[in-house]
């Protein structure tokens, strides 16, 4: 676990020196749990015998996880001008 150990370490110095790059991927209230979400990946990689950094796939789930997927306000939408597809909203304006 020295591993994900000195994993941590580098990435909370990153951040801390990068701060504008911490607040693309997560708001700063979530700054500690985004970093508790990454450990925890981290040793499940580690005991899995994979390499402890985090894909760039696993660190876009926790992202998403804590930003949380936001829905357009569709209860102010008016019908008669958005339409619902498969592909999202489309306005006919």
């Amino acid at each position: 676990m020295v591993d994900v150990d000195i994993y941590m370490n580098n990435i909370q110095k990153f951040f801390r020196e990068n701060q504008k790059d911490l607040l693309n991927l997560v708001p700063i209230a979530k700054e500690q749990e985004f970093y508790v979400k990454i450990r925890e990946v981290a040793t499940k990689n580690y005991e899995e015998g994979k390499d402890v950094s985090l894909t760039r796939n696993q660190l876009i789930e926790i992202c998403v996880e804590l930003n949380g997927k936001k829905e357009p306000e569709k209860e102010y939408l008016d019908k008669r001008v958005f339409t619902e597809t498969k592909f999202g909203l489309i306005c006919k304006n």
